[in-house]
């Protein structure tokens, strides 16, 4: 099944940036869409009493908001007006903690959308704790994948309830695969041929007239998922083993052979492998749709958003090709935690009372309601949290068969960690940081991991330490 939808991947951030977006992609742009960076859709006339909904701007999640979950919730609830406040990604953070800090009515939104993150928010008494709520209602939670169910669930208590997770991939072009007479790579994460190496050599195989822009055909590019992304593929987790508990860290480890290694080999896939475009071919590529979507690269390693984003890039449509996907590879033997998850989940303003927290209680229940969980994957493409739904969920490419699909997906979660930009405090802080840090490096032929990680780890420590402190965090 495929679904229309259109994203443009920024070039410039595939060269100088550790992540593409702070959490998936809302489909099929996120903070894209209409223009306004604030829409309200209109209250239910007759209705007693209202919620407020934020949302994140992007057309094909709006049409799902207002041209089904709205009608539904109407019927369903007509004493309780549904308010949708859509707002541009970039400036939920900012308009939600105005809102909260004035008092303003805010019931329902996704902490990982804009801002620091869950963690952020969690820390600073954003939201509320959904536990005694399900007890008291006995809410049925083992609808939910357990371990995706337990990434918003800490102190014993449950903060959200996920609505949307991936992981991250590889994903290939096929076309160009069968062009080159060239088998497709594996779906199974447990495979141990399927190395580093192996992906490199299938990168060069598939390049070619790298010296011409205008003909080129790229073997390879890794969008880098996070400061931790490159570092696991190559068998190190950076953040100390308490940080996602937490959300604070003392320290971060990047000046280690393994992290050295890691970011050598992303940096050196451009300038010294040639199989990646570079900063000025990335540009060109971004003007033709999206680097992926443009069907000259054959193996794209992203965020699992791809499973929507790259939905329209199929052969049904003009210029488009069938694509696979694939796990990420292995860059060392010991790489158990390679792949960085991405899970959004819903939640309720802390500090309502009354029926106010009634509301926005039984609206989080009608959201995550099997038939509008279904509505919501079917519209958007986006894989669910529920088990039946993902079996569903399965189905839904057309070039690749369910079990593959089902194969490649799920072992990312066996071999994944969640984003860090969902689970440590002030993340955005140390992402820039990172960035500033690592812009230049990338750009530079002559880059050297080695010389920019000891002061890296250092910033990005000093930085953690002082988070904290400001903060009020103590162990």
């Amino acid at each position: 099944m495929f679904k229309q939808k259109r994203f443009y991947v920024l070039a410039a951030l595939v060269i100088v940036a550790l992540l593409l977006v702070a959490c998936p992609a809302a489909p099929p742009t996120a903070g894209g869409g209409s223009g306004a960076a604030e829409q309200a859709a209109a209250p239910a006339e007759g209705a007693d009493r209202e919620i407020v909904w934020m949302v994140r701007t992007g057309p094909v999640e709006n049409k799902w908001e207002t041209e089904v979950v709205a009608p539904a919730w109407a019927e369903a609830h007509p004493d309780v007006a549904l308010n949708i406040l859509n707002i541009d990604q970039p400036e939920i953070a900012v308009k939600r903690e105005a809102m909260i800090a004035a008092g303003e009515p805010l019931h329902v939104w996704s902490t990982n959308w804009g801002g620091d993150g869950f963690a952020s928010d969690r820390y600073r008494g954003l939201i509320e704790d959904l536990t005694p709520l399900i007890e008291r209602d006995q809410f049925d939670t083992s609808v939910f994948i357990p371990e995706v169910l337990a990434i918003y669930q800490s102190e014993g208590k449950t903060w959200g309830f996920p609505f949307l997770t991936t992981g991250s991939y590889v994903f290939y072009n096929m076309s160009l695969f069968d062009e080159a007479g060239i088998p497709y790579p594996t779906t199974d994460w447990d495979d141990k041929t399927w190395t580093w190496e192996a992906m490199l050599d299938l990168g060069k195989q598939l390049t070619k007239n790298y010296d011409d822009p205008a003909t080129a055909q790229y073997g390879l590019v890794m969008n880098r998922q996070n400061i931790e992304g490159p570092a696991m593929i190559f068998g190190q987790f950076p953040w100390p083993e308490d940080a996602y508990q937490t959300g604070f860290a003392d320290k971060v480890t990047m000046n280690t052979p393994e992290v050295i290694n890691a970011y050598q080999k992303h940096h050196d896939l451009i300038h010294v492998e040639k199989v990646s475009p570079d900063d000025a071919a990335n540009q060109a590529l971004s003007q033709l749709g999206g680097a992926f979507e443009s069907g000259r690269i054959a193996i794209y390693q992203n965020g699992g958003w791809g499973w929507w984003v790259y939905s329209p890039v199929n052969p049904e449509v003009e210029g488009g090709f069938c694509w696979g996907v694939a796990p990420n590879p292995w860059g060392s033997p010991d790489a158990d935690k390679r792949a960085v998850i991405y899970t959004d989940p819903w939640v309720i303003t802390r500090g309502l009372e009354g029926q106010a927290m009634e509301d926005a209680w039984e609206f989080v229940k009608f959201l995550v309601a099997e038939e509008n969980a279904r509505s919501y994957m079917q519209a958007t493409n986006t894989p669910p949290t529920q088990s039946k739904l993902q079996e569903e969920w399965f189905g839904q490419f057309g070039c690749m068969e369910p079990e593959a699909v089902k194969q490649v997906y799920q072992g990312a979660f066996k071999y994944g960690l969640e984003s860090s930009n969902h689970l440590i405090v002030r993340w955005d802080e140390i992402n820039q940081i990172a960035n500033n840090a690592l812009s230049a490096y990338f750009l530079d032929p002559a880059g050297n991991a080695a010389d920019v990680m000891p002061a890296l780890e250092q910033e990005l420590t000093d930085a953690l330490v002082r988070i904290a402190e400001e903060e009020g965090y103590t162990k």
